[in-house]
């Protein structure tokens, strides 16, 4: 299966959408950075990005989230991305649950919140379905992964992933961001330890099984990273509900979110 290309070429970031970088001090004094996209309500969305950027292309799903009012919206930049980019990637395993343990202190500190909800894209995804089968799980009401990362031994991505990532065989990973495309604000590199901190476990879909946590899966059916078809098998097998969406693929997803929004 030789799979798509993905082309970043058509993809833009609508500057009149995105929110403010902010940052915050966590408790073991790392200084961290998110976006907020505040709505008219107590209810918040944790919107988790991808691999080689950061927040910032998440602008369009998160506005139209919180424009809609079905949640506050926060856009956090994983640790080594956005205001933190260049220092080591090269952390403990339970690392970024850390981080968002941390983020979420901060946000309950800064307004009155209800109901959390987790959710991310690509590895993004991934981390969330690691926190949705984790003991951390009971601090969200819902957990929506798009195209999410999953473990490699599922076999569910295009063996050249989409032309988007080298691989390499300690764990760690290159990003093939063009060159013509790079602005300083990428980060190219992924050490295992981050990787292996941001996944979900190999046993997910047995855990998926066992918890059956309140989770929801939409993958776009030109995903050009992801095998649609297989996502749709592994997770119908786990009895997670699962959307393939027709038109959509690895990066309009969060770009062109009105097909599904109202199912976020």
């Amino acid at each position: 299966m030789k799979g798509r290309i993905l082309d970043l070429r058509t993809f833009k970031i609508p500057l009149g959408k995105l929110a403010p970088l902010e940052t915050f001090k966590t408790r073991q004094g790392a200084s961290l950075s998110y976006r907020m996209y505040p709505a008219w309500c107590e209810d918040l969305i944790v919107l988790y990005h991808g691999v080689g950027s950061d927040s910032r292309y998440m602008c369009v799903l998160a506005s139209a989230l919180a424009q809609s009012g079905v949640a506050n919206v926060v856009t956090p930049d994983f640790r080594g991305h956005g205001a933190s980019l260049g220092i080591s990637d090269i952390i403990p395993e339970n690392q970024l649950e850390i981080d968002l343990e941390e983020l979420i202190i901060h946000m309950k500190m800064q307004r009155a919140i209800s109901r959390i909800t987790l959710a991310g894209h690509s590895l993004g995804g991934g981390f969330t379905l690691r926190v949705a089968t984790s003991e951390l799980r009971k601090q969200f009401a819902k957990f929506v992964a798009l195209a999410p990362r999953l473990p490699a031994h599922l076999q569910a991505f295009y063996p050249s992933y989409g032309g988007w990532i080298t691989p390499n065989e300690d764990g760690s990973f290159v990003v093939n961001m063009p060159e013509a495309m790079r602005s300083g604000q990428e980060k190219i590199t992924y050490s295992k330890e981050f990787l292996k901190a941001a996944s979900p476990a190999d046993d997910l879909m047995e855990k998926l099984v066992k918890l059956s946590p309140p989770l929801k899966v939409f993958t776009g059916a030109d995903d050009e990273v992801d095998i649609p078809e297989r996502h749709l098998e592994l997770f119908t097998k786990a009895n997670i509900p699962v959307e393939i969406l027709p038109g959509l693929n690895h990066l309009t997803i969060v770009s062109k979110p009105d097909s599904y929004l109202s199912r976020f």
